[in-house]
């Protein structure tokens, strides 16, 4: 298959809390939405990100609010899996439940995910269109880490959703806040942006907050407008769900030993009512009243609830205990980000940026550095339509800022005093060299066209077949110099293997190319040895 035969771009917003998808047809630029779930009405129109696992035989029983109804059962089967979206954000491929690899979490999620979507759109599309021609977009924050995404990529081929030896662009990865910057500027009035405007995307999400800046670049003659990157991907682990474990908390305090022993899935169907209810619409001003199941009462101390079995939150407790905390963290992240640029305009996006509350908190905080700010329309699902505007327009964004110094081991000349001499080696042209030299290709802060080649070339002897190993490193100057120094990360590695090469004689030098391709989300890697091409993304290394 080529990638002209893709003819539906899927892109998936695999959320902490939610998850949605949007498509698009081949060549038209409607965005259509996939509203229906399997067993869930709920406030946010989108799927919980949940699985439930039987604890004898670790068997994915259900998904989505299937999992969530199964953790109300007063008799317990199993386990409620929730956030593990977010284990990939420690760069670790770890076994978080018994058998299950959080590789293998996220593709029984994204498994069950991509068969509900497959059945909605068996209902809607001509049965020309079939799972075959698809290509996705997937979505992840923007502090995730190269290998991370290699993590994600691999749980979408083990979901099934694609083969290993599909094309590479039949999966594409962009950032949250990147796909968020699309879809505010298809979606929002930006006529108050000129050239050269500054705009921040809050992208405020339920494990995450992510930030980005971008400058407006507007051509002066036919008004087509850019996007320049001013900083890279930046963000925080302060989203909604930090404000559902406060709240567990408070609930704990309130109930007190008396509540402590109340069955699991009580406590699930009070947070519940909280997330669905009150967590939405408090503004921080008024006292909520939290219904109380009957299950729930012979474990509770005597006057803690209204004669309507409410329990009362006051105002302040809810805003000073289970908002501000996580509000706090949300405004010392912008605070890092306008450190040294103004903005024009701030948009906040995503489920978290829904609130109003979190909206007058940060257009209150930063009222003196920022102009405007903005709650697009379907500020929910601004992440995962964004990311159909970038199947359809990739070009918008031009230029990206590095986060990390890229490099390459290599065998540089050696020099005394330098290199360690447990590194020298002499090669077959006779040279002393170092062969543990990090030599950069890209540094941290630096500027590149998006999609732009950094090629880096050498020589292996005819037929041996070698490898390419890249590291990054994270911190700031002075660079190390050696790839085993402190601080220095190897992130992948690429087998070159060497093809027939008719006439070639045993031990004749053969020139190799590696053109590293940095696009939008994920780094591309492009391998020529005498004509013939493989290409690769940044691949998981054993830990």
């Amino acid at each position: 298959m080529t990638a002209t035969q893709l003819q539906k771009s899927f892109p998936i917003g695999l959320r902490t809390t939610f998850s949605g998808c949007s498509y698009a047809l081949k060549g038209s630029q409607e965005v259509y939405d996939i509203t229906k779930w399997p067993k869930y009405t709920g406030f946010y129109g989108k799927v919980p990100t949940l699985l439930y696992y039987k604890t004898t035989t670790n068997r994915l029983l259900d998904w989505g609010n299937g999992a969530r109804l199964l953790s109300f059962k007063p008799k317990q089967e199993g386990n409620l899996i929730h956030s593990f979206k977010m284990w990939l954000a420690d760069d670790q491929t770890t076994q978080h439940e018994e058998n299950h690899s959080s590789i293998d979490i996220i593709a029984d999620y994204l498994s069950k995910f991509h068969q509900h979507i497959l059945e909605e759109l068996e209902k809607k599309l001509d049965p020309q269109y079939t799972p075959d021609q698809y290509c996705y977009c997937l979505t992840v924050p923007a502090i995730w880490s190269d290998h991370a995404k290699a993590m994600m990529r691999e749980a979408v081929i083990k979901a099934g959703m694609i083969q290993m030896d599909d094309p590479l662009d039949r999966l594409t990865l962009i950032s949250e806040p990147e796909a968020a910057a699309l879809y505010c500027e298809q979606k929002c009035d930006m006529s108050n942006l000129k050239h050269q405007d500054k705009f921040m995307i809050i992208d405020a999400g339920g494990g995450t907050v992510d930030l980005i800046i971008y400058e407006v670049q507007q051509s002066s003659h036919d008004k087509t407008r850019k996007l320049k990157e001013l900083t890279s991907g930046y963000g925080g682990i302060c989203g909604s769900s930090d404000i559902d474990k406060n709240m567990r908390k408070l609930l704990l305090k309130k109930f007190g030993e008396e509540g402590s022993s109340m069955p699991i899935c009580t406590l699930e169907m009070i947070m519940e009512t909280f997330i669905e209810y009150i967590k939405p619409v408090f503004h921080g001003d008024e006292d909520q009243y939290l219904d109380i199941p009957a299950t729930a009462l012979s474990y509770l101390p005597e006057g803690l609830l209204n004669e309507d079995y409410q329990l009362v939150l006051s105002a302040e407790e809810l805003a000073q205990e289970v908002f501000k905390p996580v509000f706090d963290s949300v405004i010392m992240l912008i605070k890092n980000q306008l450190s040294t640029i103004k903005v024009n305009t701030a948009f906040l996006v995503g489920g978290f940026g829904s609130s109003i509350y979190l909206y007058q908190t940060i257009k209150k905080a930063f009222q003196d550095q920022i102009d405007d700010c903005v709650v697009p329309p379907h500020a929910e699902l601004a992440i995962v339509r964004g990311a159909v505007y970038h199947c359809i327009s990739p070009g918008l964004v031009t230029s990206k800022v590095a986060r990390y110094t890229y490099g390459v081991r290599t065998r540089l000349p050696f020099e005394e005093g330098l290199d360690p001499e447990e590194s020298a080696v002499f090669t077959s042209d006779g040279i002393k060299r170092c062969s543990t030299r990090f030599d950069i290709i890209l540094r941290k802060g630096e500027r590149i066209k998006v999609n732009s080649k950094i090629r880096r070339s050498f020589w292996v002897s005819y037929p041996k077949h070698t490898e390419a190993d890249l590291y990054i490193y994270n911190g700031d100057d002075p660079i190390p110099r050696q790839i085993n120094d402190v601080g220095i990360k190897k992130i992948a590695d690429f087998p070159i293997k060497m093809p027939y090469l008719p006439g070639m004689m045993t031990g004749e030098r053969i020139d190799v190319n590696i053109d590293f391709i940095f696009g939008l989300t994920e780094l591309k890697v492009d391998v020529l040895v005498s004509g013939y091409r493989s290409q690769f993304t940044t691949r998981i290394l054993d830990k």
